[in-house]
C-alpha cells in the first residue's frame, strides 16, 4: 500500500477533558475530526492529569502531570501500543517539572516518530525554555505551529530546522450559518449591542481594559451589554480562587457599569457556546501576552463571521490581516473604545470585517486542518519507513544518511539536557 494511502494509529499526549483548558478542547477536536475524515485508523488518547495524588501504574493510560516517573511509564506504554505516530500537544504549564521539562524524558525514550504541536513559542524565552524546545523539535519528525510568525521564531531564535517546520492553523468547528438576530432573540439580548471575550478568565485576559472602556460608550449606546464568558482558569482557581473575577466585578461596580456587564461562569458546551457567539456583534481580545501565537477563542470568533478587535499579538497581527480585524493598543481602554466606536458608526467596514473574518474561518475549519495534520503524520512515517529500510539495505544516499542521523538523534538523548535534573 502506499504511504499516502495508509492510515496511521495515532497516540496523543495532551491534556482531554473533562479537564478545563484549551489544549484539552483542541486535542479532543482535532482527534474526532481526523477519525471523521478518514485520515486516521485509531485514536490512544494519554491524557495528563493535573492531580498529583494520582498512582503512576506502569502501563497507566494517564500521565500524572507532577510525577516523573509517570512519563518514563507513558514512553514504555507508547513503545509497546501499536500507535504509529505520537502527536504532543505542547504547552509549558500542562507538564510537570520547571518549564514542564519532565515531558522531555518521555520524548528522549520513545522508539516510535514523534509530531510535535507547539502552541505557545516565546521570541525572549526565560530559563531553560530554549532548551527544551530545542531537544524536543530535534527529537520530533515534524514540528507544528499555527502562524508563519511562530515558524519564523523557532528558525530564527531555536534553530529549529526549517524543513522540519510545518504550519497549520488553529482549527475550529464552523457554525451551521451565522442568525445573530435570531440568537439574540432567543437569549433575551434583542435590542442590545453585544460586545464578548470568551475563554478561561485569569489576570492575562486584560479583560480591566475591556471594562473600563465602557464608560467611554454607553453614553452613547445605553443599550450596550459586555459579556464575558468563561469560568476562571482551573490552575488560576486552584492557586488564587476568584480573585480576579472579584476583582472585575468591583471594577463594574466603581465604574457605574453593572448593568452593562455580564459573567457567563460556564465552561460551556459547544453549541450553547456558538449560539452565544452568533449573538454578538463585536468580539474584543484584549489579551496582555504580546507573545502569543495561539488563540482558538480569537479563531471562533473568526469562524463565527464577527468583527474583531485585538491587541497586537503576534498571532492577532498575522490572522487579522487582510482586513479581517482590527488592532487596538496593549492595557488601553480608550483605544478599544475608539475602535468600537469605529466599526460600530462605519456599517460598511463592519460588514467587510465580517465577510472577511467568514471566508477565513472557511479557511481553517477542523475539515482542513485534519487533513493536513493526516498528511504530516504520514510524513512522519515515511521518514520512519526510509530509516528502518536504510538500515536493512545498508543505503549511503543523501536523502538515508540524513533521515538515519534524524533517527539517531531520537534515540540518543543530546548534549541540550538541563543540568543537575
Amino acid at each position: 500500500m502506499a504511504i499516502t494511502n495508509i492510515q496511521p494509529r495515532i497516540a496523543y499526549v495532551s491534556t482531554y477533558p473533562p479537564r478545563a483548558c484549551g489544549i484539552a478542547t483542541y486535542t479532543r477536536d482535532l482527534s474526532r475530526a481526523l477519525m471523521l475524515r478518514g485520515q486516521i485508523a485509531q485514536n490512544l488518547i494519554l491524557p495528563i492529569e493535573s492531580d498529583a495524588a494520582l498512582d503512576c501504574q506502569e502501563n497507566s493510560h494517564t500521565i500524572a502531570q507532577h510525577k516523573r516517573e509517570s512519563y518514563l511509564s507513558a514512553a514504555a506504554f507508547l513503545n509497546e501500543s501499536d500507535s504509529d505516530v505520537v502527536s504532543l500537544q505542547h504547552e509549558f504549564g500542562i507538564f510537570g517539572g520547571e518549564y514542564g521539562e519532565y515531558v522531555l524524558d518521555l520524548c528522549r525514550n520513545l522508539e516510535i516518530p514523534l509530531v510535535t504541536t507547539f502552541h505557545t513559542v516565546l521570541r525572549d524565552p526565560p530559563g531553560n525554555v530554549k532548551q527544551i524546545v530545542k531537544e524536543i523539535s530535534v527529537i520530533s519528525s515534524k514540528v507544528v505551529v499555527t502562524i508563519e510568525s511562530a515558524a519564523k521564531i523557532l528558525a530564527k531564535h531555536f534553530d529549529v530546522d526549517p524543513e522540519k517546520i510545518v504550519v497549520i492553523p488553529h482549527g475550529v468547528a464552523l457554525p451551521d450559518c451565522v442568525r445573530r438576530g435570531y440568537a439574540k432573540r432567543q437569549l433575551g439580548l434583542r435590542g442590545r449591542t453585544v460586545l464578548a471575550t470568551h475563554g478561561l478568565i485569569s489576570s492575562g485576559k486584560g479583560i480591566e481594559f475591556a471594562i473600563e472602556s465602557l464608560p467611554y460608550l454607553v453614553k452613547e449606546r445605553p443599550n450596550l451589554l459586555y459579556l464575558i464568558i468563561g469560568k476562571t482558569h482551573p490552575e488560576v482557581q486552584k492557586y488564587e480562587g476568584e480573585v480576579y473575577r472579584y476583582k472585575l466585578i468591583a471594577l463594574t461596580e466603581k465604574l457605574g457599569v453593572t448593568r452593562n456587564v455580564r459573567f457567563v461562569n460556564y465552561y460551556l458546551r459547544d453549541d450553547d457556546l456558538s449560539w452565544l457567539i452568533q449573538a454578538i456583534d463585536i468580539y474584543i481580545a484584549p489579551y496582555l501576552d504580546k507573545d502569543q501565537v495561539s488563540s482558538g477563542t480569537l479563531t471562533l470568533a473568526l469562524a463565527h463571521g464577527k468583527a474583531v478587535i485585538s491587541t497586537p499579538t503576534i498571532f492577532a497581527r498575522e490572522v487579522l490581516g487582510k482586513k479581517r480585524g482590527i488592532l487596538c493598543k496593549f492595557s488601553n481602554a480608550q483605544s478599544i473604545a475608539d475602535c468600537v466606536k469605529r466599526i460600530l458608526r462605519a456599517p460598511v467596514l463592519r460588514h467587510d470585517l465580517e465577510t472577511n473574518a467568514s471566508i477565513y474561518g472557511k479557511e481553517v475549519g477542523w475539515t482542513r486542518v485534519a487533513d493536513q495534520y493526516g498528511a504530516v503524520f504520514r510524513l512522519a512515517m515515511r521518514a520512519e519507513r526510509v530509516v528502518t529500510e536504510s538500515a536493512i539495505i545498508g543505503e549511503t544516499t543523501d536523502e538515508s544518511r540524513r533521515s538515519a542521523h534524524t533517527k539517531l538523534r531520537t534515540m540518543i538523548p543530546v548534549d541540550l539536557s538541563l543540568t543537575g535534573k
